[in-house]
């Protein structure tokens, strides 16, 4: 099968990492990083999506901001949902493509992926 879409998966827990990476690998190229600076410094170079799985934060949402609106990149969320962070899960999804609240089905992400590049 041909590789040609670039999908960068940030998350601080090296084993989803590496769990996603193996997922996702037959179909496209996965770069994955559990480092926030190296997501910052790669933001721009040439991914068709980025998925990040992490907690909404300012540093977050700037983070999606840049990637979805400055290079237009499709931007998929997933976090554990919590009351007190209400307030910027509903400002952080003016700057991503999609959120999933965790526990989420695989394949409904995966799907997701698939229609956004």
């Amino acid at each position: 099968m041909l590789k040609s879409k670039n999908i960068l998966f940030f998350s601080p827990d090296f084993s989803l990492c590496y769990s996603l990476l193996m997922y996702l690998q037959d179909r496209y190229h996965v770069t994955t990083t559990t480092d926030i600076d190296v997501l910052k410094a790669i933001v721009h170079q040439g991914f068709d999506l980025i998925l990040i799985d992490a907690e909404p934060s300012r540093e977050i949402e700037q983070l999606c901001e840049v990637a979805y609106n400055r290079f237009h990149i499709p931007v998929i969320l997933t976090y554990v949902f919590k009351n007190q962070l209400e307030g910027i899960d509903s400002t952080i999804r003016k700057v991503v493509s999609s959120i999933f609240y965790k526990p989420y089905d695989l394949t409904e992400v995966y799907n997701k992926l698939n229609s956004l590049v």
